[in-house]
């Protein structure tokens, strides 16, 4: 990802509507989940330390990034426990980690699936992988070139990767369902007029980026007893 992009996320993680759900999803899907106590868990591409800064509820959480940019960002959020590397070169032992979250990582991989294989090899017999990536190859565009992804998934491949690295696949949906006729309309716009080179902004007048963010609460609640057949992002938890 652009070095760029992440002061940009730092400033916009705890108020744009899109980084907010996707966080509040993240934590109410783990707080469900069967974790020890003192749980030991990996954070998949952390960037500016927002997710990882969450998962400290549920028990001892690391962040791995690419970019050292990033965890001058966790800095500043007092986050310490931190390594450097690439997501398909995981330099942890076998059977590490009790959960791995990778939210809207897979898909700046250049190598999607020896990435997941490491996943799986790093977590306990018993663990979980929680993810997220980008819905609709038909909807690859310029912000997608922006932000440095590769890639954007069907429920099919995204299945398939996980299932050929070995994971039992628990939950598999669409999110962003609610607000999905918006992201639509701007996915498209992008695609036709949007920078290669500089992402959106993550500014909103208050009341439509509040209205969006009570849409996106609701379908928290729904999900994922009942699930839209659309949304401009896949969330996946497998077992291992």
């Amino acid at each position: 990802m652009p070095v760029s992009e992440y002061r940009k996320m730092f400033e916009a993680e705890t108020s744009y509507f899109w980084f907010v759900a996707k966080q509040e999803l993240v934590g109410r899907l783990a707080g469900r989940l069967a974790l020890p106590a003192r749980a030991q868990i990996l954070d998949l591409g952390c960037g500016t330390g927002v997710n990882l800064q969450n998962l400290q509820k549920f028990g001892f959480a690391v962040g791995l990034d690419y970019f050292a940019e990033a965890f001058s960002y966790c800095g500043k959020r007092s986050l310490t426990e931190l390594v450097l590397s690439r997501g398909e070169v995981l330099p942890f032992r076998e059977q590490s980690f009790d959960l791995v979250t990778s939210l809207d990582t897979v898909e700046h991989s250049e190598d999607a699936e020896q990435m997941v294989k490491g996943v799986f090899r790093s977590l306990k017999s018993g663990g979980y992988f929680l993810m997220t990536a980008p819905a609709y190859p038909w909807l690859y565009g310029a912000h997608d070139q922006a932000l440095g992804h590769k890639l954007r998934f069907t429920k099919r491949t995204l299945h398939d990767l996980l299932r050929g690295a070995g994971f039992k696949v628990l939950l598999l949906g669409n999110y962003f369902g609610l607000v999905f006729p918006a992201a639509l309309a701007l996915k498209l716009f992008q695609k036709k007029f949007g920078s290669k080179s500089r992402t959106i902004s993550y500014r909103l007048p208050f009341p439509v980026n509040q209205t969006l963010l009570a849409a996106c609460r609701l379908e928290n609640r729904l999900f994922p007893h009942l699930q839209l057949p659309f949304g401009t992002t896949l969330t996946a938890l497998c077992g291992k």
